[in-house]
């Protein structure tokens, strides 16, 4: 009791400040991702300490850099070429140092997602920043690991991955993609903003690509052997044990709503 207590505190939490920094505009909503891209760098870099042993900060630069710009080219108009910048400067980096596997899980895995995340708040119908659709995904994904795991931990029966991560079950994932489908269908009705098969589309890439995200990090760790990814968030482990759903996500959602806006 006392556990979900605590694991409830901290969500309630999380989800205030996560929800808040989007909806008080792009500057505390890009601040709080970099803190967050930050985090999980030091969280990265922790489980490849045994086998990356090139762990040098300047290898974190890049990605951080990436988030700043992003905010700066689409609040201010600025051409997007300066979106080349981040990525050209991590390759340089990646070829003079050596290419390793923190340096580039801490590109891709982490700065590229959350940038989408953060480019998702100039993707509304609406021009300049609007809150609406990333706090809709991150209300989404949220709700999937939430009823998965509720689902999974009422009715589980039989096992998805028993050796990845045997908590997971396939009750578990029809019961979260059931209640998304349902928030999407939600988001539709009340607000009008894209189409129902646009909703649909995207509650379905939260839910196939969340627990492949889910999956991927429990694979990463367990080939490190740890349970966590760190200790920041009682309850629920490390930032990447959090946000491992929503990194996988964001560049999909943000890949489907640019090919529907060239469409239209």
């Amino acid at each position: 009791m006392k556990e979900l207590l605590l694991r409830t505190l901290t969500g309630v939490t999380l989800i205030v400040l996560v929800a808040g920094s989007i909806m008080l505009g792009p500057v505390t909503f890009s601040s709080v991702l970099v803190l967050t891209y930050l985090l999980g760098v030091k969280e990265l870099f922790g489980l490849l300490r045994k086998r990356d042993l090139s762990r040098c900060w300047i290898r974190a630069i890049p990605g951080a850099l990436l988030i700043i710009i992003v905010y700066a080219v689409f609040q201010y108009n600025l051409s997007l070429l300066w979106l080349l910048f981040p990525p050209a400067l991590w390759l340089i980096t990646a070829l003079r140092g050596g290419i390793t596997l923190s340096g580039t899980l801490a590109f891709l895995w982490l700065a590229i997602p959350l940038s989408s995340f953060l480019v998702l708040g100039w993707m509304d119908d609406e021009s300049g920043f609007q809150f609406r659709l990333p706090l809709f995904i991150i209300a989404l994904v949220w709700i999937n690991d939430t009823f998965a795991y509720v689902t999974g931990s009422l009715l589980g029966r039989h096992k998805m991955t028993p050796v990845l991560s045997p908590g997971k079950t396939w009750e578990g994932f029809a019961g979260g993609t059931l209640i998304t489908l349902l928030g999407g269908w939600i988001i539709w009705n009340s607000t009008g903003l894209y189409s129902s098969w646009v909703w649909f589309s995207i509650s379905l890439l939260i839910s196939i690509l969340g627990l492949t995200g889910d999956l991927f990090e429990s694979g990463l760790k367990r080939t490190v052997k740890v349970k966590n990814s760190g200790e920041l968030l009682p309850g629920h482990g490390g930032i990447l044990d959090r946000f491992d759903s929503l990194l996988f996500v964001t560049p999909a959602v943000m890949i489907l709503v640019i090919l529907i806006k060239l469409v239209q």
